[in-house]
């Protein structure tokens, strides 16, 4: 192999190398379509496809909230005020940073 080959290979590793920016919403999208690895059911089950709520389920549009709401609704549900038994699960189960993913990945839904 080439020091001209070994060049060509790095860069495409670098390219398929997801850095912090893409790799949240990619995790994000991933909890949202289709649940987190400990069992956290995908939002979409609930919220609807785009996230624009389900009127049969009485479940509301949480597409393009603010990051910063989604985070302050799921720690709630997660506490001792929150009664939603569906929302404390998913508040409970999902770590610090699937719940940071999925902020994000809401807030650049459109509503």
């Amino acid at each position: 192999m080439t020091r001209f080959d070994l060049f060509l290979a790095s860069g495409a590793l670098l390219l398929l190398a997801p850095d912090g920016a893409q790799a949240a919403p990619d995790l994000g999208a991933q909890i949202v379509t289709q649940g987190a690895p400990s069992g956290t059911p995908p939002c979409a089950a609930c919220h609807g496809p785009q996230l624009h709520g389900v009127a049969a389920l009485k479940t509301p549009a949480i597409a393009g909230l603010s990051a910063d709401y989604i985070l302050a609704r799921l720690a709630h549900y997660a506490s001792p005020e929150g009664h939603n038994a569906q929302m404390k699960q998913v508040g409970m189960s999902l770590t610090p940073a699937e719940k940071q993913a999925v902020a994000a990945y809401v807030a650049t839904m459109k509503r």
